[in-house]
């Protein structure tokens, strides 16, 4: 095959992934290749593709296509070469193809299961009734310098004598992460910080900066509460997804539950 082909093949898988399904071709109807009457599609590929290591997965799909669609042409004459030599009678064929049938009828009837639960209708309902649950609470809003010395954090709380200029002081002294947003922290809520830190938090006014460091773990604290709010519920495009993840997990939780229901199970101990 020439390189031309090949690269306008490349290109017509990507110009069909592309586009949406209402415009396009699926992959598993693109052929990219045959032999006699056998078909590789695209599908093919990409299903390829996606079984490789990741550093090879990484690669410009241009520089693995042609081994790639090579492979899967091998991979069919040799299996072609073992019916031929009946290896598809033998009793370990037979049991390794019997044990894959089963992992992939209950990969698949899994993902059907999955999908039927996280359908759209689900989602909102679930959505829905986190809205009916929500109860609101405080929010705060804080920044703070962190030092390591007691003594450095007492000197910082000397200087500082505008609100406008805690950023400054901890971009030029924090030894926080948070330093390069001027020791903002944005917005959290009750039990997300250290106690100590909540605690001194909390004790705050809207604007205050704390008069004394506030020993923790990591060092001192000089802390400054921004804003005070009540929560809002989050919005459901926000979290759709962990939705999603929470639909999918309550469903397997359930499902395991539900068909180990009057079965017998023995599990041998392990033993070393």
């Amino acid at each position: 095959m020439s390189c031309f082909k090949i690269f306008f093949i490349f290109t017509k898988i990507l110009f069909i992934i592309s586009l949406t399904k209402a415009f396009a071709k699926e992959p598993k109807e693109v052929i990219v290749a045959k032999v006699n009457n056998y078909i590789i599609t695209a599908q093919d590929v990409l299903d390829a593709t996606n079984s490789l290591p990741k550093k090879i997965r990484e690669k410009p799909l241009s520089k693995i296509y042609p081994k790639i669609v090579n492979e899967l042409i091998n991979q069919h004459l040799i299996t072609k070469q073992a019916y031929k030599e009946n290896l598809d009678k033998q009793k370990i064929i037979v049991e390794l193809v019997k044990k894959n049938k089963e992992q992939l009828m209950a990969k698949y009837w899994l993902n059907n299961f999955l999908s039927n639960q996280t359908k759209e209708e689900n989602i909102r309902a679930f959505y829905n009734k986190y809205l009916q649950n929500f109860k609101t609470f405080k929010e705060y809003n804080a920044s703070h310098i962190l030092v390591k010395e007691e003594i450095d954090a007492l000197k910082i709380i000397k200087k500082i004598n505008l609100k406008s200029e805690f950023s400054e002081f901890a971009k030029k002294y924090s030894i926080g992460p948070s330093k390069k947003n001027g020791g903002n922290l944005g917005w959290f809520k009750p039990g997300q910080m250290v106690l100590e830190f909540e605690k001194a938090t909390f004790k705050l006014k809207k604007g205050m900066i704390t008069k004394k460091p506030v020993k923790t773990q990591f060092g001192y604290h000089i802390i400054m509460l921004n804003d005070i709010r009540d929560s809002q519920p989050k919005s459901f495009n926000d979290i759709r997804q962990k939705i999603i993840d929470r639909i999918k997990q309550n469903s397997l939780t359930n499902l395991e539950k539900e068909i180990r229901k009057n079965q017998y199970i023995s599990i041998l101990e392990f033993t070393k």
